[in-house]
């Protein structure tokens, strides 16, 4: 980041710094708030979801976290009998058990949505190679696009129903990254980028977007009712880019069979035998690996849809984990076991929300990304 932006992104969050609250500044029970004044402490004390993206808009006060989760028991545990509504009562109680849920982590929270502002020129990113939330005014619209990413509540079984930091890095750097995929952008219309390991969408949606391309994202079954949620909210967004999503089911253990859920009779279909044996000028994946058998998978995925031309790539965006450095040498000796080579590779600092709940700030993620190409087309 340059120096004046620098000073000025300073300036900026000097004007919106305010007293952070305690919670003894809050409407407290020995003194029988109102309701309205319950329900309006409850909406400060919301713990929203992190888009690792800050807007202009006026920020809501800040209460230190500390005594907030006594403070909430306290409410579930009154009778609240000095409010006469019962209705109102039962209101209070449960968004009360909501805030002290939250406060458990991500993996509390139940769903969510999230808001991705990601960019179409280079005018609305850092110079810095550092991913930091980027403050954008509300003309901004021209230069960048809303994602917006519905995730349901979290289990450790569905890791993929979550937005990795590596998926935001991915998805904001798609517009200095297009240069580098010749054939999806400026020479084939038509052609179509595959997306391994979608996730939320995140990368595929802001791909369509910000390319004006066909990406067809994939994932295990589980997981692609959300994708498909997904692709749907933005779609008016996506179309007025020029670009279009599908989502279909791809299991790695049998990377020949895409196959699309059916969207009239909620079955799935398999493709037909001449939509399987098209390859793809472009492959992406971001943070595909978390198992030990994941880069076998992965390698043999890729190997199984990627188009044998000079112009095709490989785009794999992995956090740069210490419990996963042998299966990150693995995915990269794998891949040059079937023809491909790594031509570039940069490194970015993105930020992920994998919190204990306290409001904390985002933790830094180091991201890697590889660009792979035929050694021998």
């Amino acid at each position: 980041m340059s120096k004046s932006t620098t000073n000025n992104h300073a300036a900026h969050q000097s004007d919106h710094e305010e007293e952070v609250l305690d919670v003894l500044d809050l409407p407290q029970i020995y003194t029988k708030p109102s309701s309205q004044q319950l329900l309006d402490t409850l909406a400060l004390l919301s713990l929203e979801p992190q888009s690792w993206d800050k807007s202009t808009a006026q920020p809501k006060p800040k209460v230190s976290s500390n005594g907030v989760p006594q403070y909430l028991t306290r409410i579930v545990s009154s009778p609240l009998d000095w409010i006469k509504d019962d209705v109102e009562k039962e209101k209070i109680w449960d968004i009360a058990s909501l805030r002290l849920s939250e406060r458990s982590g991500r993996t509390g929270m139940g769903d969510i949505t999230r808001s991705f502002r990601i960019p179409l020129s280079a005018d609305t990113t850092n110079s810095s190679s550092t991913m930091k939330p980027v403050i954008t005014s509300s003309n901004d619209q021209d230069i960048t696009v809303q994602v917006s990413i519905h995730e349901p509540a979290l289990t450790e079984d569905n890791l993929g129903l979550k937005t990795w930091a590596s998926s935001f890095v991915f998805a904001r750097n798609w517009h200095t990254l297009r240069d580098r995929i010749p054939l999806v952008f400026g020479k084939d219309e038509n052609a179509t980028i595959l997306e391994l390991g979608a996730g939320t969408g995140l990368v595929g949606i802001a791909a369509a977007a910000v390319l004006g391309a066909n990406v067809l994202l994939t994932d295990l079954p589980e997981i692609v009712p959300n994708l498909e949620r997904n692709i749907a909210s933005n779609k008016e967004m996506i179309e007025s880019r020029k670009g279009s999503a599908r989502a279909a089911i791809l299991d790695w253990t049998v990377p020949e069979k895409i196959i699309y859920p059916d969207e009239t009779h909620g079955s799935t279909r398999s493709l037909a035998a001449e939509e399987q044996s098209s390859k793809y000028p472009l492959i992406v994946a971001a943070d595909p690996i978390y198992s030990k058998e994941h880069p076998a998978w992965l390698v043999q995925t890729i190997d199984c849809h990627l188009a044998q031309s000079p112009d095709a790539r490989v785009l794999i965006q992995i956090p740069i984990r210490e419990a996963y450095a042998e299966e990150r040498a693995d995915l990269k000796d794998r891949m040059v076991k079937i023809g491909l080579e790594l031509f570039h590779e940069q490194t970015e600092t993105g930020y992920d929300d994998w919190s204990d709940g306290r409001g904390d700030e985002l933790s830094e993620v180091e991201c890697w990304l590889g660009m792979w190409k035929w050694k021998d087309a």
